[in-house]
């Protein structure tokens, strides 16, 4: 049965942990970071607070455990996402073992949520009631990982409120991806593992939260708005603004760029600019699954 988890619950469970510098951050936030300088009023309360107060934790969990109680207030949570048709169409997986975390994503916390786009559960639904479905089509699969990421999204801001950190992952997807089907023994057939997320606490509190922009370029009104040159270097200086804390790193000027952008352009997103010479390991692994039309 789900116990509704109070704020007083969580200050308990943060105090039990010693945790003085996670409760200032999870319950005194009033004001989020943003990139502007112009900072909107905004109204705010609890929800909103620990929306604000969300940060990722890159593989700096400690040992502390998650308990099954509040696992299983996440994992409630997480379903309570809006999806299309009400058909919930994915399948999270928990893992709870820390080498088998690691052996996925290349990270190690306390839980592993895995979710997959996954339409085995109303195929087999079907079939039990004498029908024929086939989500054979990458709209069923973009539908799917709509509601997929939906859940997973909940699941992190569920788990925020309660004091517990998350990092969501690609990690699965890279290196040898057949030993995510191997090791969690998924259906070959409409099944897709499309994002992971590591639960737990952090050894040390984050020396920053990262920014984010929240302005031109990201929120058009009305219509669509095409970026002007001023509008560019507007983004650019608050990309090249460290306060902000908006980019992956901050050593850019170091690597010999000018800008940020410079440096995400050339040295990060350069790396992989040119298009595939063959299929890739993701896309073969979609025509598998059977969400590729021929």
């Amino acid at each position: 049965m789900i116990t509704h988890i109070t704020r007083r619950h969580a200050f308990k469970k943060l105090l039990a942990l010693g945790s003085s510098l996670s409760l200032i951050s999870l319950f005194t936030r009033k004001t989020p970071a943003v990139a502007s300088n112009d900072q909107p009023a905004l109204n705010m309360n609890e929800t909103l607070e620990t929306i604000h107060s969300m940060r990722t934790i890159h593989g700096d969990f400690n040992e502390t455990d998650i308990s099954d109680r509040d696992l299983e207030t996440i994992l409630y949570a997480s379903v309570q996402a809006a999806n299309s048709s009400a058909m919930q169409t994915y399948s999270i997986i928990v893992v709870k073992n820390r080498d088998i975390i690691q052996k996925l994503t290349g990270y190690t916390g306390s839980r592993l949520l895995v979710y997959c786009v996954d339409y085995n559960r109303l195929k087999a639904s079907a079939s039990h009631l004498g029908h024929q479905y086939i989500p054979g089509d990458m709209t069923s699969f973009i539908t799917g990982s709509t509601n997929t990421i939906l859940a997973a999204q909940t699941a992190v801001i569920a788990a925020k409120s309660l004091g517990i950190d998350s990092l969501l992952t690609n990690g699965i997807h890279r290196g040898d991806m057949q030993r995510v089907w191997d090791i969690l023994e998924l259906p070959n057939e409409h099944c897709y593992p499309l994002i992971a997320l590591v639960l737990g606490y952090p050894n040390h509190e984050p020396e920053y939260r990262k920014g984010r922009l929240d302005g031109v370029g990201v929120i058009h009104h009305d219509k669509y708005h095409s970026l002007t040159t001023v509008d560019l270097e507007m983004i650019n200086n608050a990309y090249n603004d460290k306060t902000k804390h908006l980019g992956l790193r901050d050593d850019w000027e170091a690597q010999g760029c000018k800008n940020y952008l410079d440096w995400l352009f050339s040295k990060w997103l350069g790396r992989n600019d040119r298009p595939a010479k063959e299929e890739t390991k993701m896309f073969t692994f979609l025509k598998r699954s059977g969400f590729v039309e021929p």
